[in-house]
């Protein structure tokens, strides 16, 4: 197959969700092969323990490759880890001539996006649901959670808000935080970090941020005003007031168990989107406890902070009915406005077998 093909079809198909939009992809083509790497280095956070977050981001990246090579003419067989030696090599795509074909989700890869927008006080339907859940279901790659009543999302709301407590009140996750906040929208010219616009702040909450910028000052004002509690009560009533909320659940703990439920995830990401929802990962206390459970770093946590952390979650589990399962992906799913604005994709880094000399 030509260069030219897979050059379009990686080119659409990096527009998928991943931590930070770090985007930790590069990749090699050789004849109707697409090999893909992590990038370890592009995602060092707390939330990323052993590479999971961006596991989880390349099934994303993944599933949008097959959906995209149908619409070029070619079915795409996925292999992960192909090379046990090749530990970064996360999966091998290859590429056979077939009918072209898009599916109705296609049109919909450049449109997904993140927004953080206040919800409508809608719910979702009874068909939207059942759609969202059928196209997880479809994928035979992960489960799709939803709940909607009022005393869970108020639960899990509690729950969810745990992540911007811990990040105003740690001062590691407090200046990773601030590192990767892009204040002007021409910064976007590299992978990692967050648009400003794009956290969709209210305007009291902006002034906030800057001020909370200055570590000194957040200890001063966590001390006498209890500041990251206010946060956290404010983010609190935003989850709750959220359409619905929904957990990826994956079949299993392991690296490919994180890919396909990020497979998963897009697919239901694409959907919603195409039904006019907007979606918002909330995945903060879900990766804090992946460190947790596997023994990472966590002394950058406080004895406090690891018991929240473990009541947060446990409270996610119990909600959702799933303990003792891994949940790669969550996120809140209903009706809002159009985001202020929109996370940028870098070209991405190709090398082509026939080119090298």
């Amino acid at each position: 197959m030509n260069n030219k093909d897979i050059q379009e079809i990686i080119t659409e198909s990096v527009f998928a969700p991943s931590g930070e939009n770090c985007q930790p992809w590069k990749f090699a083509a050789d004849g109707s092969d697409i090999h893909i790497f992590n990038v370890p280095e592009a995602d060092t956070s707390l939330y990323n323990f052993e590479q999971k977050g961006s596991y989880a981001a390349h099934g994303a990246l993944i599933e949008n490759i097959v959906i995209v090579a149908l619409k070029y003419g070619y079915k795409a067989s996925v292999k992960l880890f192909p090379i046990k030696e090749e530990q970064n090599l996360v999966a091998t795509l290859t590429l056979d001539a077939t009918n072209s074909r898009e599916l109705s989700l296609y049109p919909f890869i450049a449109k997904r996006c993140t927004n953080r927008k206040d919800h409508a006080h809608q719910k979702l339907s009874d068909d939207q649901k059942k759609q969202l859940i059928e196209t997880a279901r479809e994928a035979g790659l992960g489960e799709l959670k939803i709940i909607d009543d009022e005393e869970s999302l108020n639960t899990l709301g509690k729950a969810l808000a745990v992540n911007e407590q811990i990040i105003f009140e740690n001062k590691k996750l407090h200046d990773f935080f601030y590192e990767h906040i892009l204040w002007k929208e021409e910064d976007q010219d590299k992978a990692g970090g967050f648009y400003i616009k794009t956290l969709e702040f209210l305007p009291h909450q902006l002034k906030g941020v800057k001020l909370f910028k200055n570590w000194l000052i957040l200890k001063i004002l966590n001390k006498i005003g209890k500041v990251s509690r206010i946060i956290a009560k404010e983010n609190a009533e935003k989850y709750a007031n959220s359409g619905a909320l929904a957990v990826v659940v994956a079949k299993g703990n392991s690296r490919e168990d994180f890919i396909n439920a990020g497979r998963t995830a897009e697919r239901v990401w694409l959907k919603a989107t195409e039904l006019g929802l907007s979606v918002h990962p909330c995945t903060g206390v879900i990766y804090f406890m992946e460190r947790i459970k596997g023994g990472g770093d966590v002394g950058v946590f406080s004895q406090n902070h690891l018991e929240t952390i473990k009541i947060a979650y446990s409270d996610i589990e119990r909600t959702f009915g799933v303990e003792g399962k891994t949940i790669p992906m969550l996120f809140r799913i209903g009706y809002a406005d159009e985001p202020s604005a929109r996370s940028m994709r870098m070209k991405p880094n190709i090398l082509f077998a026939n080119e090298v000399k």
